[in-house]
C-alpha cells in the first residue's frame, strides 16, 4: 500500500504520468492498491462501527450518523465545483505537469464559498439539526466536520488531477485507520459518547488535509495566481452541477436519515446506518475504479484517442457491471451470517436491509464507471443535474408513501427506485446525445434485483442468492456474444499497453 515513487516530485515521473500510456500500463498497480487500501478503509470502517455500537448501541451510532449527515447536508453547498478541479486539473497536468491554474482558480471559489456558508450557520444549522433531531450541543460539531471535511476533499481531487491514485487511496486508508485508533482510545480512556466518537470522526480529515497539502506542495507555486480566464472555465463546467449539487442530496442516505427519524426511531436509524455503510463499502470498489477512469479518458481524448473511449463504453460497461451483480450476491450471503455475528442480535435487521440495497450498489454501477466520467470528460455536466434531479424525485417520493407502510424495508426500496431511475436516464441520453450503444446494461443488472425481490418478500436469503447466480448465467448465455466482444475488446487494451 506504500504509494509509488514514480508519483513524487521528480520531474521525470512527472513526465511519465503525462501520458495515456501511463494511466494503461498502471492501471492494474493503481485498482490494486486502491483495492488494498479500501480492504483497509472497509476493515476500520466495521471495526470503528462496531466500536460505537458495542458501546453506544444502535441508538447512539444513530446518533453519530445524525451529525454526519448533517454536515453532508451543508457539502452541497460547497463542493459542486469540485469535479472542475480534476477535469481541468488533468488537462492542465498533461500539458504542463503542474496543477497550479486549477488548483487556485477552484480554491478561490471553494474557499469564500465555505466561510460565508460558517458564517451563517446560525441560520441554517438549528433548522437541519431540528431535521435530524440533534442536541444542541451538537451543533458546534456539525460545522467543524462539514469545514474539515470540505477541505479534505479538495485535496484528494488536487491528486486526482495530478494522476496521484495511490497517494489518495494509502491517505484515506490512513485516515480510517486514525478514526478507529481515536474511538479505541476514547473507549480505553471511559470517555466514549456520541459528542466525543465525532470528535474522532473530525480529527482525522484535519490530520489528512494538512498532511496531503504537504504531499502535493510542487504540484503547484504556492505564489498565488488567481487567473480570471481558470476561474470562468471552472464555473462554466459547474454552472450545470448546481442542480445536481442541490438536488443530488434528496437521492442519498442523509435524506432517508430524515425520513427515518420523523417516522420511525434511532434505533431504526442506527439498524438502516449499519447496512447503509456496508452498502457503501461494497460500493467503494467501482467508484475507485471511477476516479482511475476520468483522467483515462481526458488524457485518451486529450491525445485524439477518444474511440478507445467509445469502445468501454459499448463492450466492457456490461461485463463490469454483471460482474459487480456477482460480487454483490456474494457480499450479501457473507453478510447474512456476519452481521449478526460482528455487531450482534441488536443489528440483525440490517441483513434483510442490506439484500435489498445490494441492487442500488449494482444499478449505480453503469453510472460511476462509465456515464459519469465520459460526460464529464466531455464537459457535459448537465447529464450529471438531469440524472440527481430524476433520482431525487424518485427517491424523495419512495421514501414518502414507502417508510409509513413498510418501514426500513420501504427506505431500502426507495434508495433502489432512485438508481434504477437514473441508469433508465442516463442510458437514453447517453445514446441519444452521444450515439453510445447501451447494449446488455440492463439485462446485467436483471439477477441482483431478482434475488433483492425474493430476498425482501420471502426472507429465504440462500434461495435468494442462488436465484441471482442462475439468473446471471441465463444473462450470460443469452448476450454470450456481446459477451464475446467484451473479451477481444480487453485483449486489444492489452496489445495497446503492451505497444
Amino acid at each position: 500500500m506504500n504509494p509509488d515513487p514514480a508519483e513524487g516530485p521528480i520531474q521525470a515521473a512527472v513526465s511519465e504520468r503525462q501520458a495515456a500510456g501511463w494511466d494503461l500500463r498502471n492501471a492494474a498497480r493503481n485498482y490494486s492498491t486502491l483495492v488494498a487500501a479500501q480492504v483497509a478503509v472497509a476493515a476500520f470502517s466495521f471495526a470503528s462501527v462496531w466500536l460505537i455500537t458495542r458501546n453506544l448501541g444502535t441508538d447512539g451510532y444513530g446518533g453519530v450518523v445524525a451529525i454526519i449527515a448533517a454536515s453532508q447536508i451543508a457539502q452541497i453547498f460547497v463542493n459542486w465545483t469540485g469535479v472542475s478541479l480534476t477535469r481541468y486539473g488533468v488537462e492542465e497536468f498533461v500539458e504542463s505537469g503542474k496543477i497550479s491554474n486549477s488548483f487556485w482558480a477552484r480554491s478561490a471559489i471553494f474557499l469564500p464559498n465555505t466561510f460565508i456558508l460558517l458564517l451563517c450557520g446560525p441560520l441554517w444549522l438549528p433548522i437541519v439539526s431540528g431535521w435530524l433531531k440533534l442536541p444542541a450541543n451538537a451543533i458546534w460539531l456539525v460545522a467543524a466536520h462539514f469545514a474539515v471535511s470540505a477541505v479534505w476533499l479538495h485535496i484528494q481531487q488536487a491528486m486526482q488531477a495530478a494522476k496521484l491514485p495511490r497517494l489518495q487511496g494509502v491517505m484515506l486508508a490512513a485516515e480510517r485507520i486514525l478514526i478507529f485508533v481515536g474511538l479505541l482510545c476514547l473507549v480505553a480512556a471511559g470517555r466514549l459518547d456520541g459528542l466525543t466518537a465525532i470528535a474522532a470522526y473530525i480529527a482525522a480529515p484535519a490530520v489528512m488535509a494538512v498532511a496531503g497539502l504537504i504531499a502535493i506542495r510542487r504540484l503547484f507555486s504556492w505564489r498565488i495566481n488567481i487567473r480570471l480566464d481558470a476561474i470562468a472555465k471552472l464555473l462554466k463546467f459547474s454552472l450545470p452541477l448546481i442542480p445536481y449539487s442541490l438536488i443530488g442530496y434528496f437521492a442519498t442516505n442523509y435524506l432517508d436519515a430524515i425520513f427515518i427519524s420523523q417516522y420511525l426511531t434511532r434505533a431504526d436509524l442506527g439498524v438502516y446506518s449499519v447496512a447503509y455503510q456496508i452498502n457503501g463499502i461494497l460500493l467503494q470498489f467501482p467508484l475507485l475504479a471511477g476516479t482511475l477512469l476520468l483522467p483515462l479518458f481526458i488524457t485518451l481524448r486529450s491525445t485524439g484517442k477518444a474511440d478507445r473511449v467509445t469502445t468501454y463504453m459499448e463492450d466492457l460497461l456490461p461485463i463490469l457491471t454483471l460482474a459487480g451483480g456477482v460480487a454483490a450476491l456474494l457480499a450479501a450471503l457473507a453478510a447474512t451470517f456476519l452481521i449478526p455475528l460482528v455487531f450482534g442480535e441488536q443489528a440483525v435487521g440490517s441483513v434483510n436491509i442490506f439484500w435489498i440495497l445490494i441492487s442500488s450498489a449494482v444499478l449505480t454501477i453503469p453510472t460511476i464507471v462509465g456515464f459519469a466520467p465520459f460526460t464529464n470528460a466531455v464537459s457535459a455536466t448537465y447529464v450529471a443535474s438531469a440524472l440527481a434531479l430524476v433520482s431525487s424525485m424518485a427517491n424523495l417520493a419512495g421514501n414518502y408513501f414507502l417508510i409509513p407502510r413498510y418501514g426500513l424495508k420501504g427506505c431500502a426500496w426507495a434508495t433502489v427506485l432512485a438508481y434504477g431511475a437514473s441508469v433508465l436516464v442516463a442510458v437514453v441520453i447517453v445514446r441519444t446525445r452521444f450515439s453510445i450503444r447501451h447494449t446488455w446494461i440492463l439485462p446485467a443488472c436483471l439477477p441482483v434485483l431478482t434475488a433483492s425481490a425474493y430476498a425482501s418478500a420471502t426472507g429465504d436469503l440462500v434461495l435468494a442468492f442462488a436465484i441471482g447466480i442462475v439468473m446471471t448465467a441465463a444473462v450470460l448465455i443469452i448476450w454470450q456474444r456481446a459477451l464475446a466482444r467484451g473479451v477481444r475488446m480487453l485483449k486489444d487494451y492489452r496489445a495497446f499497453v503492451g505497444g
